[in-house]
């Protein structure tokens, strides 16, 4: 593979509305490859990502730089971990994410999750679940070791560094672009530990059925279960105010996605804190009259539903109507924005 081949690629991605053509998945994987090896220089790799963007990113795009990320894996091998969480990694702007938290107590019902993500990343550059991970006290997981045993819970929150470093060396020409390019899309999608299901966050629903086929590696549908979330800013959070809409692909319903809406929560629940508003995890935890104690609820049900715990999210939120809050998780560390 040749390091010129990138200007082919930015050729044929690049020429204009009546010129440019669609990357195979081949070509594609190609390109990321050349990007991630450090082939391709900057203005060659910021040219081909915006390229894309402006053309329209296909499946066969989107797979094609997933199949070069996981080529590219540092912690490859089975697993037990049973659910992976693909918040965007440019986090939050708006609003608080109850993601880590809503983690954590998941992981008291034996599940253990795996979070990852990477500071700064463009467009938002807001706190996500690695920042908010630190801002608790926590230090992020190294590679890991035995995983507990079956019916035991657990919680990693990875670095982007620590398993794919080579995206993670582009951060700093991504905020230089300051644009979403194809990178935001796959890298929530990765799943570094092979978890056996996954939760995906999604801004726009016309994108879903594009990575389905993206995450497909053998030409059939995936074989485990994913639940893509059109959550909170574009994240996995539940909306706090009105209905969320999500897509459930499970192997053993069929290869179809199957839509999911989980209703607004009910009464009132108040306005949600902003990233930048002091505000301690513990407090929500702990206190059940808490303003967004029913909200964190929630976000765990979600959690039991994605990994297949729980039949439907209903049938979740009973399970944890009467679950006592435990005080002793997390760290009293306030969450702000990152500065």
């Amino acid at each position: 593979m040749q390091p010129e081949m990138i200007r082919e690629y930015i050729k044929k991605v690049g020429t204009g509305p009546l010129g440019a053509r669609d990357l195979t998945r081949a070509e594609a994987a190609s390109a990321a490859k050349l990007i991630l090896s450090g082939s391709a220089t900057s203005a060659q790799t910021g040219a081909l990502l915006l390229g894309l963007r402006l053309k329209g990113e296909t499946a066969e795009e989107m797979g094609g730089f997933l199949d070069a990320l996981r080529e590219k894996l540092t912690l490859a091998g089975p697993t037990r971990a049973d659910l992976d969480v693909g918040d965007p990694y440019d986090g939050r702007k708006r609003s608080l994410s109850l993601v880590v938290p809503a983690a954590l107590a998941a992981s008291r019902s034996g599940l253990r999750i795996v979070l990852h993500g990477l500071s700064m990343v463009p467009v938002k550059q807001g706190p996500g679940v690695l920042d908010v991970w630190k801002a608790l006290g926590r230090t992020p997981s190294s590679l890991p070791g035995p995983w507990p045993s079956e019916g035991e819970g657990s919680v990693l929150c990875l670095s982007q560094e620590t398993f794919l470093p080579e995206l993670a060396r582009l951060l700093p020409l991504r905020q230089e672009l300051g644009l979403r390019t194809l990178w935001n899309t796959v890298e929530k999608c990765v799943n570094p530990l092979n978890a056996t299901a996954q939760i995906i966050g999604i801004f726009h629903e016309p994108i879903i059925d594009k990575l389905r086929q993206a995450l497909d590696r053998s030409g059939v549908s995936p074989s485990h279960r994913i639940l893509f979330v059109c959550g909170s800013e574009g994240g996995v959070d539940l909306h706090p105010h009105r209905p969320t809409l999500c897509h459930l692909l499970d192997p053993a319903s069929g290869p179809d996605l199957q839509p999911v809406t989980i209703p607004a929560p009910s009464g009132e629940t108040g306005p949600m804190p902003s990233p930048g508003e002091s505000l301690f995890i513990r407090e929500i935890v702990s206190d059940p009259s808490h303003p967004l104690a029913r909200l964190l609820k929630r976000q765990t049900a979600l959690f039991l539903f994605a990994s297949g715990k729980c039949k439907s999210f209903s049938e979740a939120e009973e399970r944890l109507a009467d679950a006592p809050s435990n005080p002793s998780d997390p760290s009293p560390s306030p969450l702000r924005s990152v500065p």
